[in-house]
């Protein structure tokens, strides 16, 4: 969970391929999904809704309703995947706060589709090749992140 303090700094740095804006709830939440996807199949990241694409703080509200709907939403990505999702109030403003970890079993599909982080973008991979460079490259760094796991037990050892 992320201080005032850290919030305000990931507000001040604007978007990037670490931090998604949004100024309210999507009217389909799976667009929020489609993001978090992303984010998981990157290197993780924050989404904030109810900050605008200026950086503003415009606030939002978040009732058990909208959380029931972001969390049903979230279990459709496949494999499963946690997020933190809490709301924080920011000068007198209520935001909510999405962190979304790098996932460890990437490719993330939502709906069917694998999305991932192009800069400050989220981005649908629609091709076939598309779809294979990810996969390959995902399996090349889960191969690197066992083979120095690996490497730093055998050293301990």
């Amino acid at each position: 969970m992320f201080t005032e303090i850290e919030i305000k700094s990931i507000i001040s740095s604007g978007e990037g391929y670490n931090a998604e804006f949004k100024l309210s709830f999507p009217s389909k939440i799976k667009e929020i999904t489609e993001e978090i996807c992303a984010f998981a199949n990157a290197a993780g990241g924050t989404l904030l809704i109810g900050v605008d694409d200026s950086n503003s703080i415009q606030g939002v509200s978040f009732d058990n309703s909208k959380h029931s709907s972001l969390q049903n939403s979230i279990r459709e990505i496949s494999p499963s995947l946690h997020c933190e999702i809490y709301a924080m109030e920011i000068e007198s403003k209520e935001i909510v706060v999405i962190e979304v970890p790098s996932g460890d079993n990437k490719p993330y599909v939502f709906s069917g589709a694998i999305y991932v982080r192009q800069g400050p973008n989220s981005q649908k991979l629609t091709t076939v090749e598309e779809m294979r460079d990810f996969w390959y490259m995902a399996a090349f760094f889960r191969q690197v992140k066992i083979g120095v796991l690996t490497l730093t037990l055998e050293k301990k050892q």
